[in-house]
């Protein structure tokens, strides 16, 4: 009798341990949203939970854009020079976070750009480009004192101003859905917004998630490095994004703060690797604009350093890559030779390059 107990207690614990161990289910959606492709996986089972986040994704798209006009930022920038405007949490802390990375960058990154991202037009069918005296008008209306944040409301000082947190919104967004799938108990997730990707956790069989760094020189895209990562956005911002043609000459959706102008500098594309999803993607606009040895500077200022890889055009017409040291582990393939490059935690950072 007592032997039948055993077995049968054995049986007990099994079917207990085999349930234990049973595979949590995959859910993948893909979708449009924040004027890209986006495509969300999570091992879950919870079954609303890509509904869930397909919603949340839609709200702060509907708030965060300047080119949707019933957005709360759209309502700010109506109102601009007339009456402070109330906003939810999430508009007033993506706010916050662009102004962070104005003072990050020294002003490359500039959540006023707006006023200038009009005159260009580069999301339009329009082949024409700004005069120099509506560019000085704009820039006019950039100035960072002009913005007014208080917990639940915006203000913006002159009429005119306009708010553009393009540079941030995927970024902030892929941040809030990974906090979003955390907090429902996900382990293992991925959110791509259109090469903004956050990562959450492992993959289920334990491994990090293996994330292809697209080669800018490829016209089909292919990867030129591959990283191993977990929990932290992969944030990869080119000049291959987003430009227009006009007489011949390619113009960028990247603009100098300073003149107005379309920049391309001498980087390719730069991808930001760290936990922060909206620092991820302010800096990988941000370093666009600047070009790698400023970039590098503003790197050594942060605390901590995120994970920066820099892609420029050599001589032979092959991708030159640029990794920053603290991500030396995490290159796990490159089709092309890496230089590493380590950058001093100080105010004047001094930069040292090394091949490898």
């Amino acid at each position: 009798m007592k032997r039948k107990y055993f077995v049968a207690a054995l049986l007990i614990l099994a079917g207990v341990f085999s349930w234990a161990v049973a595979p949590v289910p995959e859910v993948t959606r893909s979708g449009y949203a924040m004027n890209t492709l986006i495509r969300m996986t999570a091992y879950t089972k919870d079954d609303k939970l890509i509904d869930d986040a397909y919603s949340l994704l839609a709200e702060l798209d509907n708030q965060l854009s300047m080119y949707n006009p019933s957005s709360d930022i759209s309502r700010v920038n109506s109102l601009a020079g007339s009456e402070m405007v109330s906003v939810p949490a999430s508009v007033a802390e993506a706010v916050r976070d662009s102004v962070r990375l104005y003072e990050a960058t020294g002003g490359v990154f500039n959540p006023l750009i707006g006023a200038v991202t009009r005159l260009w037009k580069i999301n339009r069918a329009d082949n024409t480009i700004p005069s120099h005296e509506d560019l000085e008008s704009a820039l006019a209306l950039t100035s960072i004192d002009n913005l007014v944040i208080l917990d639940d409301a915006i203000f913006l000082r002159e009429k005119g101003c306009v708010i553009d947190l393009g540079g941030i919104a995927k970024g902030y967004a892929s941040y809030k859905l990974a906090q979003l799938f955390t907090n429902r108990g996900v382990k293992s997730g991925l959110i791509d917004l259109g090469g903004n990707i956050y990562v959450v956790g492992k993959k289920p069989d334990g491994d990090n998630w293996k994330i292809g760094v697209r080669n800018p020189l490829d016209p089909y895209g292919n990867a030129v490095l591959a990283l191993s990562v977990n929990d932290c956005a992969v944030v990869t911002s080119g000049g291959y994004e987003r430009f227009k043609v006009v007489d011949g000459k390619r113009y960028s959706h990247f603009f100098d703060p300073k003149t107005g102008e379309s920049v391309m500098s001498d980087v390719l594309s730069v991808t930001l690797v760290t936990p922060d999803g909206s620092l991820a993607d302010g800096l990988a606009t941000a370093f666009m604009i600047a070009g790698f040895d400023e970039s590098a500077k503003i790197l050594g200022r942060l605390s901590p350093m995120p994970g920066a890889i820099f892609i420029r055009e050599s001589a032979d017409g092959k991708p030159e890559i640029l990794v920053s040291d603290n991500l030396r582990d995490a290159v796990v393939k490159s089709e092309q030779p890496v230089r590493f490059f380590r950058v001093s935690s100080v105010v004047e950072s001094s930069l040292s390059v090394e091949s490898e």
